[in-house]
């Protein structure tokens, strides 16, 4: 128990971004918009702390994510008629041009991150080319970004306890079965959504 204490002790700030991280997926899945702005906190602490882990594809990331994390916040707040987001699902065609688009991605930053010293190459790729594409989704309510969350949550998983984040690596494996919880309960909303319209 002592250990677990002092290692919480010398992680503080890895600590702060994982609770605000576990409240960004909680609000998230209850289509709060203070999930932004958790988010927001989150992502500026994990670029630092990526920055010093040598992962700079998830760094990178995490400063992209702020920008989204503010269009996020103002697509979910908006109250112009017409401009309100509500939960959606992609058809074929789009969920194709995601996966090209995933796989373009991954591949361009992999060749970025050759001319780096990132311990991880094609995890830190991957995961974060899949973060990126996932949240845009998100900020656009479609159900499927939680899809892609669910396979790039368990990768960061076992990316973050390689890297010895021991506490990031608990929050994402939670992130694990919150994007599962998640994705049930806009699942919810779509159906009640649905039925409203009269589909």
């Amino acid at each position: 128990m002592q250990i677990v204490i002092e290692y919480l002790q010398n992680n503080l700030l890895e600590l702060t971004a994982a609770l605000f991280g576990f409240l960004y997926v909680i609000l998230a899945a209850k289509q709060n918009y203070l999930c932004w702005i958790s988010g927001i906190i989150m992502v500026t602490i994990y670029a630092w702390i990526f920055y010093h882990q040598k992962i700079y594809a998830n760094m990178f990331l995490q400063i992209i994510y702020l920008g989204m994390s503010l269009y996020g916040l103002y697509s979910w707040i908006a109250k112009k008629e017409g401009k309100v987001i509500k939960v959606t699902k992609m058809d074929n065609s789009y969920r194709l041009l995601m996966l090209v688009l995933l796989v373009m991605l991954t591949a361009s930053t992999y060749l970025m991150l050759q001319k780096t010293n990132s311990t991880m190459l094609f995890a830190d790729a991957i995961t974060a080319a899949a973060g990126l594409v996932a949240t845009w989704m998100q900020a656009r309510k479609y159900i499927d970004n939680w899809i892609l969350f669910i396979p790039t949550d368990i990768a960061l998983t076992y990316m973050f306890y390689v890297q010895g984040l021991y506490v990031t690596a608990i929050l994402y494996f939670i992130y694990t079965f919150l994007a599962i919880y998640a994705y049930l309960q806009w699942q919810k909303s779509l159906t009640l959504e649905k039925q409203k319209s009269g589909l």
